[in-house]
């Protein structure tokens, strides 16, 4: 079996200060297999078990520390849109003439926003992408809400129960401001 690789104090305090201003649990816990090892001095079963995270986990951790420094160790973000049609900038191009509309009151509808969506994409697109890139800019289902009769319709109207042109009908809407 090799030896351990021992590292300097000013690593530690490096690790140290890292493993404090980590942005999330799984950075944390990466830097945290760093710190039992170097100054705890624990073996890779003791710490996975105090970490939470398998032995070779662990190994993986501290090697990728040697290799690529303490950027390395910290690990790759995860997640993001490796497969996506445009940028958010783009995206933001296709909804905003729509956008101004929707705050006028008039509805906009899903197929609009995927017609000008495949024109810029210059390809055809399902539904769904377009409900993701909806839901990703924080525009909401608005919904018809149910009115009764009128009973008498002037007096409604002047007291403004009755909406005029501008009443929002079903369609999409971004948040309220």
């Amino acid at each position: 079996m090799r030896l351990r690789t021992k590292i300097a104090v000013s690593q530690a305090r490096a690790i140290r200060r890292a493993m404090l201003a980590a942005p999330n649990k799984s950075v944390f816990q990466r830097l945290q297999c760093l710190w039992l090892r170097t100054r705890e001095d624990m073996s890779t079963e003791a710490i996975a078990r105090a970490a939470g995270l398998s032995v070779s986990h662990v190994r993986r951790v501290w090697s990728d520390y040697l290799r690529r420094g303490l950027a390395g160790a910290q690990g790759r973000p995860k997640g993001g849109q490796c497969r996506r049609n445009l940028t958010p900038v783009q995206e933001r191009a296709v909804l905003a003439p729509l956008k101004k509309v929707a705050r006028a009151g008039q509805p906009v509808a899903a197929r609009d926003v995927q017609i000008r969506y495949e024109r810029l994409l210059g390809r055809t697109v399902p539904p769904a992408t377009v409900y993701r890139l909806l839901a990703r800019h924080q525009w909401r289902r608005v919904k018809i809400r149910p009115r009764r009769a009128p009973s008498n319709h002037t007096i409604r109207t002047v007291s403004g129960k009755i909406s005029g042109p501008n009443h929002r009908r079903a369609g999409w809407a971004p948040q309220p401001a």
